[in-house]
Parts: structure tokens; C-alpha cells; sequence
């Protein structure tokens, strides 16, 4: 890496040489409240060495990372989306599949996956167990699977799910799927269902026989959180490394000792930092982390991190990020200001803004709401290159003529509506660093225009509970629902981001006034409507694509609803990301994609549970 200082030393080197001493101790083990659950410790975060800064471990057998929000701050019922454990969940839990960048999905936890006709069959592993000792069964993917389906067993794609035995269950869909869909229903998702927990909601959900009892039990479950300590006391998890304690800067693992890829690794120990509230930056400076485990170093972090850290591995990543629109409010709702505002801003430097954070990305090229890399695939480049183009970087011009058509006029530099009237935009964004940054920009750009905008920033533990409440103008959001480079994973009804709406409401709109028919151009790539245009419902057809009977099938459905996110402007995508992982590969080994397959989401995270990470110590 050019640029780097060649006398950095890892943290490790000091402690091998004593230039530390004293200091090499692991941070203690503490409960939510302060006190230690394990280790022993003396109550205030150490165990009675000196911490380095943001209380970082020094032991030379414990790798430190950083992903997700606090232990304190999170809860495990992933019914539950107040306060849950995403990120930390990946960790904690075995996951069933995995969507690859190739389109496939293979088994990750399970055995096989096989499909005969309209039936998938899971074959999951012996040998496997919860951290409490219990077997880890099909019973416990399978409590989960059902609960899904009986909460609207109307609505489900799925006619039953059968628990054959204690290895295997087969999936049934109500209709002819294609089996790289039947596979994608259940890639990446965990078995985070234990059924001595959920048992009983799933025998209530058996036992009512109307749509009102099921809600009644919906909103107990709700209700219920499974929070970090009983995550511990009881043994809740299934991964290779469980959680023996924690604090509001830390949580701390150990290697599962009767988890079956205990041998392949020697690392004890493991240190998760919480990368919503730790200065992760400052911390990869001073060599205070081992691993990033689905974030690569930008050109501008490679000269100021430590020569041992490097990028291990990048990928092509399925992720995107997004501004959605809000027609609920009546400016947004009209089609030539939501194209007047991607006309006024400038990719690019929104983009620059999220490298100077650490993004490695790009610039989405395409108003598709596809990743780029599938293009080909479900469009084809002529339907691309047909579609309507809107400008990377800004087009003043344009945006002021899209105004001024629609009747919007400026005074002493601000737009007013066609009544007169000022307006102003509410962009509501997440505080981690790279999203405030992109959206600072964004509404920069906005305001210096004469679009007024205020941004209101809220904490990643709050979120997702005020985006639901669907009160902001533009908000920022991923752009997909699962780690899929597919359709499915960009044009999901159920996910914040593309989310239209249930269409057998009875209301003509869904939560962000998105309507759910609509009109479009006959023609890919017209601007306006001529004639009586091609009427489109966007909801039902993202209910339908996951249930695509042929891979031609998915190719239409997608087409359509490409085009219409090209001509209505439902969002816009501004960035496509590019991750993989970087890591201390002066005292660790880590797979770099030679000797195992990492081209799926996360692969630092990925090669860490499988045990594939290992100490270079002596």
C-alpha cells in the first residue's frame, strides 16, 4: 500500500515485546447494568489493566471487529422491530442459506436444499447445538416458517410447511415457483427461533380460528423482547461464538467449544465493538481492530491505516442505497419535482462525501432499481440503454424547466409553489456517519438550487421505528430486502425502501401515497403518456415476482417494473456499493477467496463464523 509509515507496529508486536506491559489484559465481561457475568472484572468496562482508547482489548487472542449498536441498546424477538439486533443477529446465529454473486443460492447451515415440483425440501445437519446444550433441530427453523405463514395464511405464498422429522421439513408454495426462487424465499435467514421461546406463540397461532385471534397473538408477540442477558442465561444462540458478556462499548464472545467448527479455529476470543456509537475510524488509525468484516479500506483510509491492515478481499456487492419520495406530501407527489430534485444534485458528490467516510462505491449510472451487475441478466443492455436518462452528475437547466413547466416559479432565490406558496422538504437520514454525509450534500445541492430542506437526523436504534411513521418528505433507505443479486432483493413490497403498499386494502394508495395503479408510457423510455399509455399496478407485481413461475416470467415482470421506477421516479438510487473485508493479516490468517468461495454478503463475517479465521501468533 503506498504511502504507509513502514515502522507501524500491530498492537500484537508490543505486546510480544513488551513495549505494552500491563496492558494486555481483555476488557471485562459485563451485564447491561455494569457488572461482570463471567470474567470477573472491576465494574467500570476492565479487568484492572489500563484500557486503550474506546476501551479497546490488547490481548493478543481475541480479535476485535466492529458491527451493529450496542448489546444494551438491542432485543432478539425478530418479531419485533423496536430496538432489534440486526447486525448482531448475523453474528449469533447459523444461517439457513446464502445468495451468492453468481445468482445462486446454496445451502450455508443446511445439508441440501432440493426441489420436486412446487415442494422444497430442507435437510438440515446433526450435530449442532444451542448454546444451552439443546440439539439445534429443523423444529427450531421450522416454529419460525410457520409463524410466518399462519399470521396471514391467506396472504402467504406458502400452502404448508411439514416437519418430516427431526432433520427436515418441506416447504409446499400454493403455486408453481421457479426453484431458484423456492431456494431465495429462505436464503438469508437464521434459525433465530429457539422453540423452547416461540413454541407457544406458534400453538396459539394453531389453535385461533379467525383473524382476530391471530392478531391477538401478534400483538403479544410483538410485545414479547428477548433481551442480551437472556440471551446468555438461557443459551439462546447457535453460533461458533457465544455472547459470556457485554457493556454499551463492547460485546464479548467465546469460541462454542461443542459447536462442530470449534476445531478449525484458535482464536478464544472475540471483541464486537458497536460501529453506530465507537469511533471506528480512529480506532482502525491506532490499530485498535483486527477485522472489518464487510467493509473495505478506502483509497483515502489506505494511507492512514497501519501497515498490518489490508483489504483481504473486495466483492461486487448487491447493495445500494436510496432517497425515497413521500407522494403523501403534494409537491413530491407530482412527477416533474421528484425529477427536478435528481436533476439538481450531483451523484458523484454525494458519493465522495460517503468514500471520505469509508464507502467504497460508486455513482449509480441507471434509474433501474437494479444493481448494475444484474443488468444484463433480467433487462438486457437494449432495454437499458432505452430507458429514460437521468444525469449523474447535475443538470441545473433541466431541473429549472421541469419547475417552470409545472408552474413553479422563483423568488429572491427560493421556488414557490403555483399558488405562491413556500414549501419546505423534511429528509430524514440515519446519524451514521456515511449517510449524514450523503445527505448533508444532497441537501446542500437542494438548497443552494432554491428547494428548501431540512434534515432531521435520527439515531440507527430509532430509525426504522420513525421511518414507519412514514411523516418525512425524502428519506433515506438501503435499497434492498435480502442479500440477493436478484429481482426480489430490489423490488420488495414488504421492505421500508420500495414498499408501495398492500393492494387488497381498499385504498387507492399504500403509506407513502404511492398509488397502487397507475399509469406509464406505452413506449420504454418516454417522458410524458401518449395515448391511453400502459396501466401498471407496481404493489401486486412485486407480490407476484418472488412467485415467478419461469426465469422468463421474473424477466417480464421485471421489465415492467423497471420501467416504471425509471418513469416514475418512485425513489432514486445514488450510489451502488463495492465491500469484501480488510484485516490484520500480519496476526491472522484469513481466507482471501482462493481456498473458499466468499463472493456472498459479508464475507469477513462469513469466513468468522465458518472458522476459517485463524491466529498467526507463535
Amino acid at each position: 500500500m503506498a504511502g504507509k509509515r513502514s515502522t507501524n507496529w500491530s498492537r500484537r508486536d508490543l505486546i510480544k515485546y513488551g513495549a505494552v506491559a500491563g496492558t494486555a489484559g481483555l476488557a471485562g465481561c459485563f451485564d447491561s447494568s455494569g457488572q461482570t457475568t463471567e470474567d470477573g472484572g472491576t465494574g467500570d468496562g476492565t479487568d484492572g489493566g489500563t484500557s486503550t482508547e474506546g476501551g479497546a482489548s490488547l490481548a493478543d487472542d481475541t480479535l476485535d471487529y466492529p458491527a451493529g449498536r450496542p448489546a444494551t441498546d438491542v432485543q432478539f424477538n425478530r418479531y419485533s422491530l423496536g430496538n432489534y439486533a440486526h447486525t448482531l443477529q448475523d453474528q449469533l446465529f447459523e444461517e439457513v442459506a446464502r445468495g451468492y454473486a453468481d445468482g445462486s443460492v446454496r445451502p450455508d447451515l443446511l445439508e441440501d436444499m432440493t426441489v420436486d415440483g412446487r415442494t422444497l425440501t430442507l435437510t438440515f445437519p446433526e450435530g449442532f447445538k444451542w448454546w444451552n446444550g439443546d440439539d439445534l433441530t429443523a423444529e427450531d427453523y421450522y416454529i419460525g416458517l410457520e409463524i410466518d405463514r399462519l399470521q396471514s395464511p391467506e396472504q402467504s405464498p406458502i400452502e404448508s410447511n411439514t416437519l418430516v422429522d427431526d432433520y427436515t421439513i418441506e416447504r409446499t408454495f400454493k403455486t408453481a415457483v421457479s426453484p431458484n426462487l423456492m431456494k431465495a424465499n429462505v436464503a438469508e435467514t437464521f434459525v433465530n427461533t429457539p422453540r423452547s421461546i416461540y413454541r407457544e406463540y406458534l400453538t396459539r397461532y394453531e389453535e385461533a380460528s379467525n383473524e382476530s385471534e391471530r392478531e391477538s397473538v401478534t400483538s403479544d408477540l410483538l410485545d414479547m423482547s428477548i433481551t442480551t442477558q437472556q440471551l446468555i442465561d438461557e443459551g439462546l444462540g447457535n453460533a461458533l461464538y457465544r455472547v459470556t458478556g457485554f457493556n454499551s462499548s463492547e460485546t464479548i464472545l467465546e469460541k462454542f467449544e461443542d459447536h462442530p467448527y470449534a476445531s478449525r479455529t484458535d482464536i478464544p476470543k472475540v471483541r464486537i465493538i458497536p460501529e453506530t456509537t465507537a469511533d471506528v475510524e480512529s480506532l482502525s488509525v491506532n490499530d485498535q481492530l483486527d477485522m472489518n468484516p464487510d467493509v473495505l479500506m478506502s483509497e483515502s483510509q489506505q494511507s492512514r491505516y497501519p501497515d498490518n491492515i489490508e483489504n483481504v478481499y473486495r466483492l461486487n456487492w448487491f447493495r445500494t442505497q436510496k432517497f425515497t419520495f413521500n407522494f403523501k406530501n403534494e409537491h413530491i407527489a407530482r412527477l416533474p419535482v421528484r425529477r427536478a430534485i435528481v436533476n439538481a444534485v450531483d451523484f458523484e458528490s454525494m458519493v465522495a462525501a460517503m468514500r471520505q467516510a469509508g464507502t467504497v462505491g460508486a455513482p449509480a449510472e441507471n434509474q433501474t432499481a437494479l444493481r448494475s451487475t444484474i443488468h444484463e441478466e433480467y433487462l438486457g443492455e437494449d432495454f437499458v440503454d432505452q430507458l429514460i436518462d437521468y444525469p449523474v452528475g447535475k443538470d441545473l437547466d433541466a431541473a429549472t424547466q421541469l419547475l417552470e413547466d409545472a408552474g413553479y416559479t422563483k423568488e429572491n432565490g427560493t421556488w414557490v409553489d403555483p399558488d405562491g406558496e413556500s414549501f419546505t422538504f423534511t429528509v430524514l437520514t440515519q446519524n451514521n456517519n456515511t449517510q449524514v454525509q450523503a445527505t448533508k450534500v444532497f441537501n446542500d445541492q437542494l438548497n443552494a438550487f432554491g428547494i428548501q430542506t431540512e434534515i432531521s437526523t435520527v439515531s440507527s436504534t430509532d430509525y426504522y421505528q420513525r421511518l414507519q411513521t412514514y411523516e418525512a418528505d425524502i428519506f433515506w433507505i438501503w435499497h434492498v430486502a435480502k442479500a440477493l443479486w436478484h429481482p426480489t432483493a430490489y423490488f420488495s413490497n414488504n421492505f421500508y425502501g420500495i414498499e408501495v403498499g398492500d393492494p387488497s386494502s381498499g385504498n387507492e394508495t399504500g403509506p407513502t401515497g404511492k398509488p397502487f395503479t397507475t399509469t406509464i408510457p406505452s413506449e420504454v423510455g418516454a417522458t410524458e403518456i401518449s395515448g391511453s399509455g400502459k396501466e401498471i399496478q407496481p404493489a401486486q407485481l412485486m407480490n407476484d415476482l418472488p412467485n415467478s413461475e419461469s426465469a422468463e416470467q421474473v424477466r417480464e415482470r421485471t421489465r415492467d417494473l423497471v420501467q416504471w421506477f425509471n418513469y416514475a421516479l418512485p425513489d432514486f438510487v445514488f450510489v451502488e456499493e463495492d465491500s469484501g473485508y480488510w484485516g490484520d493479516t500480519q496476526d491472522f490468517s484469513m481466507p482471501t477467496g482462493d481456498d473458499y468461495e466468499l463472493n456472498t454478503n459479508r464475507p469477513g463475517e462469513f469466513s468468522f463464523k465458518n472458522g476459517w479465521i485463524s491466529s498467526n501468533s507463535q
